[in-house]
């Protein structure tokens, strides 16, 4: 709750028994049923895709999925799948797609500009995670950047990252920063709300208590919202833990038994820090591009597979099984966001903004042409969703723009312009 919406709450409380009339049912509701603040999560997946196998090849509402993208049946109603997107300029293959995916060959990634224009007001400006990103020479090839194009790099550790965001957060008698911050304002004010009580006549005695218990019943939801005021007693029930100092090779974090595992951690880490208000902005990269990720029962590893020659090829069906398993981490994600209930008593994911990429366009030709980019959630109600859209070759800086500005920035550029300026139509 706003610390203004506080005082204004106290200040009517207090106030003499003539001003009680004015206390209105609609008053509470307008003061704590407002808009909850947009997020947005960025989802990294290596190596591109098989473009035929991965896009709808109908546009508009009715569609079907292909294989690489068929985990979202399920939840098709909550995504966009633009295709056609181009990235231009810049340079080309893996690392050159990894440092404009996000720049549009801007000085900056569109998370961390998106992280100091919306993250003023919470704990961490934006927090980024990854899984397995920093092994085997992964921090050559990230996708997010500082000012400059100083490369930002996640962290893996999810042991680490939760304790970083949530640790500190303890005051005293046990209780959170969060908790503190969303304590009754019934308990903390119950004195003066008796005094007021006591100096009304029986209309305003009913008027009074209807209106504390709307503030209650909202209240109650802005706890369901955060979880238990920021309760994160369900992170890591299956116990899994990180050898400190870890001076195995590769560490626990990075082993391919643990990427599911450690995904998961970093997205319920996610999902608890968007709705504790910690920040507004993260980014998960799963792995990095030529990534060395060999699932088991696979039968090679994310980035040999992506050179797969035809899109029939049994390469190809590995390839497939791959991007699969990335969008199945990305449905994960959804179906979380779906289960958390907002401050105005929407979904989160109704109030977030998922936006799930690649470096690549087709993994085995190397380039950057009908790009892999999924949407999902309503930025709010920004974005409509249950679409595939085509773009026909226009530039992938055109959503970084579209992105902005469902965010509530309000940019007509984000790097390359040689397309034009302003966001893309339909979105």
């Amino acid at each position: 709750m706003k610390n203004q919406s506080r005082r204004q709450f106290i200040k009517k409380l207090s106030g003499a028994a003539i001003a009680a009339p004015m206390l209105n049912l609609s008053w509470a509701k307008s003061v704590f049923a407002a808009d909850a603040a947009k997020k947005v999560v960025f989802m990294y997946m290596p190596d591109g895709c098989i473009p035929t196998r991965f896009h709808p090849s109908q546009t508009g509402t009715s569609f079907t999925l292909p294989d690489q993208t068929s985990e979202l049946e399920s939840v098709r109603q909550h995504c966009v799948f633009p295709r056609g997107l181009t990235m231009y300029e810049g340079g080309s293959t893996h690392e050159g797609g990894a440092a404009k995916v996000l720049t549009g060959n801007n000085n900056q990634s569109i998370d961390y500009f998106l992280s100091q224009e919306l993250g003023g007001a919470t704990p961490f400006r934006g927090i980024n995670l990854g899984v397995a990103t920093n092994f085997q020479s992964g921090s050559d090839k990230l996708t997010s950047y500082r000012t400059g194009n100083i490369a930002i790099s996640p962290n893996d550790n999810p042991i680490n990252a939760f304790e970083t965001i949530f640790a500190g957060n303890t005051g005293g008698g046990g209780q959170t920063t969060a908790q503190r911050r969303t304590q009754s304002i019934l308990d903390t004010n119950k004195d003066d709300l008796q005094r007021l009580r006591n100096l009304l006549g029986a209309a305003e005695k009913a008027k009074l208590d209807e209106h504390a218990q709307a503030i209650s019943e909202v209240e109650a939801r802005l706890a369901a919202a955060s979880g238990g005021a920021c309760n994160t007693g369900g992170f890591n029930t299956g116990g899994f833990s990180v050898p400190n100092p870890d001076y195995g090779y590769p560490k626990q974090i990075h082993l391919d038994s643990n990427f599911e595992t450690v995904a998961k951690l970093q997205m319920d880490i996610i999902v608890r820090a968007l709705s504790c208000g910690m920040t507004r902005v993260a980014s998960l990269s799963f792995s990095h591009a030529v990534s060395p990720l060999r699932v088991e029962g696979l039968s090679s590893s994310n980035h040999d597979s992506s050179h797969y020659g035809t899109s029939t090829s049994n390469a190809a069906n590995v390839f497939s099984q791959y991007k699969r398993f990335y969008v199945r981490q990305l449905k994960y994600l959804i179906e979380a966001l779906l289960n958390e209930t907002d401050t105005d008593g929407n979904t989160m994911l109704r109030n977030t903004l998922i936006v799930f990429y690649s470096e690549l366009g087709d993994g085995n030709r190397h380039d950057h042409k009908d790009m892999p980019f999924i949407l999902a959630g309503n930025a709010g109600g920004n974005l409509v969703t249950g679409r595939a859209l085509d773009y026909n070759g226009d530039a992938h800086s055109k959503l970084l723009v579209s992105i902005a500005n469902m965010m509530d920035v309000n940019i007509n550029s984000f790097g390359y312009t040689g397309h034009g300026l302003g966001g893309l139509a339909n979105l």
